[in-house]
């Protein structure tokens, strides 16, 4: 784990004992197959979602995701979100899956394919596209709006 901008760089377990910076400054670590897979335990991964409160955390057969669901305005604008999203993940080294479907609704999980789970990369990765300001539709929904309905 890195801190961007040549920062000295942190390990996975001392950025989880004291994040000073919030994720979105931080830079993803390479996936050695050394990468420290965290706890699959919500409770466990409570300080990291805080910061993307947007994200839901998923499991997937076994394997613990994170994932976030948009409506965009339409279907270029959609198309042009998953460039900026590319553009982030390509800076980063580390690549989620995207998914578009009915035209609008855009879906991006993330994982560390190599650990089969979480790792710190993902939370970082999902602040950084966090910051992205994709154009979404009138009827886009937040976390919140969601579980209010």
């Amino acid at each position: 784990l890195q801190q961007a901008a040549g920062a000295p760089s942190l390990s996975c377990k001392e950025s989880r004992v004291g994040m000073s910076q919030g994720l979105a400054e931080l830079k993803c670590s390479a996936c050695s197959g050394e990468v420290e897979r965290l706890s699959s335990d919500a409770k466990d991964l409570e300080k990291y979602l805080a910061e993307i409160p947007e994200w839901d955390l998923i499991k997937e057969g076994d394997v613990p995701k994170i994932q976030r669901e948009y409506r965009m305005k339409n279907f270029n604008v959609g198309i042009e979100f998953f460039g900026n999203i590319r553009d982030v993940a390509e800076a980063e080294k580390h690549h989620p899956d995207l998914y578009l479907e009915g035209y609008q609704r855009v879906t991006v999980k993330i994982y560390t394919h190599k650990v089969q789970g979480l790792t710190v990369n993902d939370f970082i990765l999902a602040a950084k596209i966090d910051k992205l300001e994709p154009k979404l539709s009138k009827y886009h929904k937040s976390k919140a709006q969601r579980k209010e309905s």
